[in-house]
């Protein structure tokens, strides 16, 4: 299993979302561009809250 990452949660500077940063290992190891688009998943147990990212368009 890869090592795990630490991300923060920015502030998206114009509206109430926040940003979260794809490190570049992950980037380069997956194939990861900009304009990439994800579907978010939320799943809630007790005070653990995971989101899982699907990704569903891939750049060319």
């Amino acid at each position: 299993m890869p090592e795990p990452h630490t991300v923060k949660a920015r502030v998206h500077h114009g509206s109430e979302s926040l940003d979260l940063t794809i490190p570049a290992e992950m980037k380069r190891e997956h194939g990861i561009s900009a304009g990439d688009v994800f579907l978010v998943g939320v799943d809630e147990d007790g005070d653990r809250l995971t989101l899982e990212y699907e990704r569903i368009h891939e750049v060319e």
